[in-house]
């Protein structure tokens, strides 16, 4: 009797603590790993205990082209397909847009990504070589007419992605070809500089040339070649445009520059250039009437720019995020308190990572706090992830939801405690007649 009301226990005791023994986790695989030109990719990605939606992306499209964003989907298995374009390689990561592990009771955002890298091949040609031994970069004498058009379908395209000449208009450059860094100082009234370069091989292609414009402090520029087979070289040149007293500010570990030009600064609608005091000094900034926020912009170490709210009592600084939705423009924030029953979860609205709320994990709605910047008043707003609308949320809406979810809390507890009672019962009837025989 004693070894069969222990196999009970075990056996109750492991379906109720079987969700806590499961692990999160997401695999991800390729078929093949090597694939040749035209071939299809299929990359397999497993969920155990996690549920949510997820992007599945190339970080060469031009190697391997394809892609997609899946449904909501729940411990289970998902595959997306991808057509290798040209040899190369390139990384397929899965990447969570809105998920969280699905351990009851302590449920947390997955925010992991994964990876795998695929890598091309050219179909075999057979040997190629000409007199001295070396690869032919020739068209064959195979071709096919079409028209006007003559297709060889043995060419072998070149591979030479260098340079055989780097400027800066005006300064002096050391350039090598195998040299793709340079860095080069100019002084505070420089706006734009003009670069020229030519390619070593007349067939190849270059982007991020001609006229460009300058920012205050670094600026990283970069020269992409483009060989004619598709292989690309980047050479940068970081210009550093000098700041006599450049007015330094650090938020968290990382170190910024105040911009000092207007020009540099795009004003959002509804805010007007103004003047502020930083450091007892008078900076451009954008001046809201109706908010009451003053943007000033920081460019970080990388030559990145910014808009944050600057604070002149607190001398503080946050980033300034706008969602635009026709004839809302919301600067989301985090609320003082979240109902009970919402779960945070960050989702991506017009390319901005915002951190929203939902009850429901299937849900295509999501609330977002923040305040309108045409009005001024802060609120809740239903965003709609499937049609991308923006709507005002009554706050009462919240509220009957708190309680509801309240009601249903207070209801699984008395069906699980129903459903222990009951069990103990069973078992206690369970011995009583073992014993009467």
């Amino acid at each position: 009797m004693k070894k069969i009301l222990l196999f009970i226990t075990i056996v109750l005791s492991s379906i109720m603590f079987l969700p806590h023994m499961l692990a999160a986790s997401m695999n991800v695989s390729a078929s093949p790993t090597t694939a040749t030109v035209s071939d299809r990719v299929t990359i397999s990605v497993s969920l155990n205990g996690i549920e949510g939606k997820f992007r599945i992306s190339s970080s060469d499209t031009s190697v391997l082209d394809g892609g997609m964003q899946t449904d909501w989907i729940e411990s289970g298995f998902v595959s997306a397909n991808f057509t290798a374009k040209k040899a190369g390689s390139a990384t397929i990561t899965v990447t969570p847009i809105s998920a969280t592990t699905m351990e009851p009771g302590n449920e947390q955002d997955y925010t992991t990504s994964k990876s795998i890298t695929v890598r091309v091949v050219e179909p075999s040609r057979g040997n190629n070589s000409n007199n001295n031994g070396s690869s032919s970069s020739k068209k064959n004498k195979q071709s096919y007419d079409y028209g006007d058009d003559t297709i060889d379908i043995n060419k072998e395209y070149s591979s030479d992605n260098y340079l055989s000449s780097l400027k800066v208009e005006g300064y002096e450059l050391d350039f090598d070809k195998e040299k793709t860094e340079y860095t080069l100082d100019v002084d505070e009234d420089v706006t734009s500089v003009n670069i020229t370069a030519t390619p070593s091989d007349d067939n190849a292609n270059i982007i991020g040339t001609g006229s460009i414009k300058l920012t205050d402090g670094v600026n990283n520029i970069k020269i992409t070649v483009i060989a004619e087979n598709g292989n690309e070289r980047v050479y940068s040149i970081t210009i550093n445009v000098k700041d006599i007293d450049p007015i330094k500010v650090k938020i968290g570990k990382k170190n910024y520059n105040v911009v000092k030009k207007v020009e540099q600064l795009t004003a959002p609608d509804n805010f007007s250039p103004i003047e502020a005091g930083i450091d007892n000094k008078k900076v451009p900034a954008l001046y809201n009437e109706i908010t009451g926020y003053i943007l000033v912009g920081l460019k970080d170490e990388k030559g990145n720019i910014k808009l944050y709210i600057y604070d002149p009592k607190s001398k503080s600084y946050s980033i300034y995020h706008e969602i635009t939705f026709n004839s809302i423009k919301l600067y989301y924030t985090k609320p003082s308190s979240v109902p009970k029953g919402l779960k945070k979860v960050n989702i991506d609205i017009n390319g901005d990572k915002v951190t929203s709320y939902k009850a429901n994990k299937k849900s295509d709605f999501y609330l977002v706090y923040g305040m309108n910047v045409n009005t001024g008043s802060l609120g809740w707003y239903r965003y709609d992830s499937k049609d991308k609308t923006l709507q005002r949320y009554e706050t009462q809406d919240l509220e009957n939801l708190s309680i509801l979810n309240n009601k249903y809390l207070v209801t699984i507890a008395i069906l699980s405690t129903s459903i222990l009672m009951l069990m103990l019962f069973l078992l206690i009837l369970f011995n009583r007649i073992k014993n009467m025989k």
